[in-house]
């Protein structure tokens, strides 16, 4: 993969503050129909049962979002560190 130029970099920071409501999805077309080949479930994986351990104050931060968004804890904290892993790539 080549480098990003630096306004793809400043491109990208931008776009992850972005709420999704915020992102203009009118040039992508809707999904009508699933493909006949469509195989539901082909990137699932196991969990592998690795636990971590949050101090109470990170925990009561995620427990709000995920609350807020209607969503598992475990899911934003992967939801968050997605992001944030993709900023630390970017900027290498």
């Amino acid at each position: 993969m080549s480098k990003l130029s630096e306004q793809q970099k400043r491109d990208i920071l931008a776009a992850i503050d972005r709420r999704d409501e915020d992102i203009d999805l009118s040039d992508i077309p809707e999904i009508t129909e699933i493909p006949p080949n469509a195989i539901r479930g082909k990137d699932w994986k196991r969990h592998r049962g690795d636990t971590i351990v949050l101090n109470d104050d990170i925990h009561a931060y995620f427990s709000d979002v995920a609350d807020r968004k209607n969503i598992s804890i475990n899911d934003v904290v992967n939801e968050m560190l997605t992001k944030e892993i993709a900023v630390l790539e970017t900027v290498k």
